[in-house]
């Protein structure tokens, strides 16, 4: 499989990286700063450019099979929101990829972005109040990816993590859509391991899953 990965120098998006590349995947990593990626590998290919960049976009998303993004808003506390960064990369990147293809996308965020089979409970309510009361500007930019994501015409998946920063990786990974319990912690390892589960699911198009340690 040929896949892109944006956001691929960051702690989850470099696991990502390796797992595809162990797996046998050809993998185009996009950053946006040369030498940010310190990973040699021959099914690797780089690309450097800004996040809306729409012919450096082109480069890294034409003729691949999945695009994923590991992309995450900064955790800034300031109560005034200026900007989306994120929220706009997304856009630029799924402009492309409605234009020109592939379908498939995959990207990482947290239960701020609701499903509708979620159901009230800790792993779905928590999430979503506490970034809305400390985070304002994350908060925003889920929630700005939502609302792109579901009136966009791609085969999308949102990977929805809790408190990335497990010590272990635990037994493995299980998910919920929202309809079942879960946990509130996952490793990063997993995060990544669920996005390249992801992206080979087709039962997962047009779902949510939270992913947890076992």
């Amino acid at each position: 499989m040929k896949i892109t990965i944006f956001g691929a120098n960051g702690q989850i998006g470099q696991l990502f990286v390796n797992l595809a590349l162990e797996a046998g995947h050809e993998v185009t990593a996009y950053t946006r700063r040369p030498n940010a990626l310190n990973i040699e590998h021959e099914k690797l290919q780089i690309v450097v450019g800004a996040l809306t960049d729409r012919e450096k976009l082109k480069e890294a998303i034409i003729g691949r099979d999945a695009i994923l993004s590991a992309l995450g808003p900064a955790m800034s506390m300031k109560r005034k929101v200026s900007d989306l960064p994120i929220a706009e990369a997304h856009k630029a990147i799924i402009s492309v990829m409605e234009e020109f293809g592939p379908e498939r996308f995959i990207t990482l965020a947290t239960p701020s972005i609701s499903a509708k089979e979620d159901v009230k409970q800790l792993i779905t309510v928590m999430p979503s109040v506490m970034p809305r009361l400390f985070f304002p500007a994350g908060y925003a930019e889920m929630k700005a990816i939502e609302k792109l994501l579901k009136n966009s015409k791609l085969d999308w998946t949102v990977v929805r993590i809790i408190d990335p920063n497990a010590k272990t990786n635990g037994n493995g990974y299980s998910i919920s859509f929202g309809d079942t319990k879960g946990k509130m912690s996952v490793s990063r390892y997993h995060a990544a391991k669920c996005m390249l589960d992801a992206a080979t699911k087709d039962e997962w198009i047009h779902k949510m899953p939270i992913v947890f340690n076992n």
